[in-house]
């Protein structure tokens, strides 16, 4: 790989990293501190009906979060865990959920995703440069 072609690709890789960073920092921080009733009124997750949110661990809030996400983008998945969030969440209609609901859980699960492949990409970039 050329030395320009390597620069370009792991400064666009570890810019889209950072940028995933700061977009699910921004979601999380929206959805904690001033959108998380209205997320969980809204979409009424099927575990909420045991105990309050804030109540629960936060592997299980984030798996909540995680079928929100799951059953906003993907509304048509049958399998795995995509038809899970789908059982679990039957009743949301995700045309019908507001984007002030939408934009957070998008964005922190997203920029998760996202970020996650970015930075599989910088440290391949440096692992193949050495």
């Amino acid at each position: 790989m050329s030395q320009s072609v390597y620069v370009i690709a792991l400064t666009t890789a570890f810019n889209i990293f950072a940028a995933c960073f700061f977009v699910a920092v921004v979601s999380l921080i929206a959805i904690w501190f001033f959108k998380l009733d209205r997320i969980n009124d809204t979409l009424r997750h099927p575990l909420l009906q045991h105990r309050p949110f804030r109540q629960f661990p936060r592997a299980i809030q984030a798996g909540i979060f995680l079928d929100y996400f799951l059953r906003l983008l993907f509304p048509h998945a049958r399998k795995g865990l995509f038809g899970q969030a789908n059982r679990n969440l039957a009743h949301v209609d995700p045309a019908r959920v507001p984007m002030d609901v939408k934009w957070p859980i998008m964005g922190l699960w997203a920029g998760c995703w996202i970020g996650l492949l970015a930075m599989i990409t910088v440290w391949t970039l440096l692992l193949l440069r050495h």
